[in-house]
């Protein structure tokens, strides 16, 4: 049986920049031994996704100076709590969301609650090197597992839409490839773009943002 993954991530503290249950894994690789930044606060996922219809897959968070003012405010302390908690939209404020979403064409008041993002890791990075990490952190087991068994099925049977934009063989899936009804692993660019040189990369392209456009104007 899976674990949750909201239950999971409730355990941690609105100050606490490592989950308790990765403490040990950063203990024993210690600072020198990872790129990631533990100045920020962790969170593998954005959005609504308990509920949102259309779930994209990353594979961890990027890197900004608005993450290290996050982590020493209340305020950014408060908001990462609540997004910890997969009830809490998008912000309209994030343009690295804004510009993943362009594809779609539709406006972000529409899809601020119904596109989710989920990523494998949880922990901020400029450039994400740390591979053999995914591995040993408990937090990144959780992701994949969680997706593995909660979401992909609901995805293959079709209801909800997910869409893997990066690392897909991290996340257990092959590039260009289409399974069930809606679970998607279209080939893309390092930064997450669905990539249309070839025939085949325009027609899993097209298919993907015409259900996009369905899943949000029918929900």
């Amino acid at each position: 049986m899976a674990v949750d993954i909201f239950h999971f991530w409730s355990k941690i503290k609105p100050h606490e920049r490592i989950h308790p249950d990765d403490r040990e894994v950063f203990q024993r690789v210690g600072r020198k031994g990872h790129g990631l930044d533990l100045r920020c606060l962790p969170a593998c996922f954005g959005g609504r996704l308990r509920t949102a219809s259309v779930v994209l897959l990353f594979l961890s968070p990027g890197f900004s100076a608005r993450d290290l003012k996050d982590a020493r405010t209340s305020d950014g302390r408060a908001r990462y709590a609540k997004r910890r908690t997969g009830r809490q939209s998008v912000s309209e404020n994030s343009s690295w969301f804004q510009s993943r979403i362009k594809a779609f064409g539709l406006d972000f008041k529409d899809v601020s609650a119904k596109i989710a993002i989920l990523n494998i890791g949880a922990y901020h990075s400029k450039q994400f090197t740390d591979y053999p990490l995914l591995a040993a952190l408990p937090s990144s087991r959780v992701s994949l597992d969680w997706a593995q068994n909660v979401l992909f099925p609901k995805a293959i049977r079709g209801e909800r839409i997910v869409i893997c934009l990066r690392s897909a063989h991290f996340w257990g899936l092959n590039a260009g490839k289409k399974y069930g009804r809606s679970l998607f692993a279209p080939h893309v660019t390092r930064g997450g773009h669905m990539r249309k040189k070839t025939p085949a990369e325009k027609k899993m392209r097209n298919a993907i943002i015409r259900a996009v456009r369905k899943a949000i104007q029918n929900n």
